[in-house]
């Protein structure tokens, strides 16, 4: 009985987080006209989506609906990076485009949206994690991962700063362990 408390006490401070880091979303998107967060909510409700096709085509099993759409969002923003990137390579070059200034003040094309896009998944992510308790712990780390990520990807996006830095950290989607997980796992479950 109390090692299921400890799991209800730690669902309720990341459900917690989670509540106020959306308020704070929907108060920037409405009070303060920042219309350009709207990305975030897309990316949320993208990846909704893409659950419930999941869940309702291939497999109802919610660690199998996870990895799969984690999959996705590893395959979107790998894309969305390298695109990026290659963008800015042959605008500025190798030289210029990795300059403090341009990784801290600067945003590249496209890169505040992807930044968006991909909270949005990281919020989703946090959400179907912890409505279908996919994590152990008192203290999972991934919840903590995800809260942490939240927490710098907005701040970033609040005040339009470090944009290009965070998008150089979303390049380790390319090399993500979870699509492997998801082959492997799709080929026991689904017999493949």
């Amino acid at each position: 009985m109390a090692r299921s408390q400890e799991k209800n006490n730690t669902g309720a401070f990341f459900i917690a987080t989670l509540l106020l880091w959306s308020v704070s979303i929907i108060f920037e998107i409405f009070f303060n006209k920042r219309t350009e967060l709207v990305a975030i909510i897309a990316g949320c409700f993208f990846y909704q989506f893409a659950n419930c096709v999941i869940r309702f085509t291939v497999s109802r099993d919610p660690l199998f609906v996870n990895t799969c759409v984690s999959l996705l969002h590893s395959s979107i923003a790998s894309v969305s990076v390298i695109l990026i990137l290659i963008n800015q390579w042959i605008a500025k070059g190798p030289g210029k485009m990795f300059e403090h200034s341009q990784l801290f003040a600067a945003t590249w094309p496209g890169a505040y949206s992807a930044l968006c896009f991909s909270s949005g998944y990281f919020a989703y992510d946090q959400w179907d994690m912890l409505h279908y308790r996919l994590y152990s712990g008192f203290i999972p780390s991934i919840l903590v991962h995800h809260l942490v990520l939240l927490v710098c990807f907005t701040l970033a996006l609040f005040r339009n700063i470090t944009i290009n830095y965070l998008i150089l950290t979303l390049i380790c989607e390319v090399c993500h362990p979870r699509p492997l997980q998801c082959l492997m796992y799709s080929h026991k479950v689904l017999n493949v």
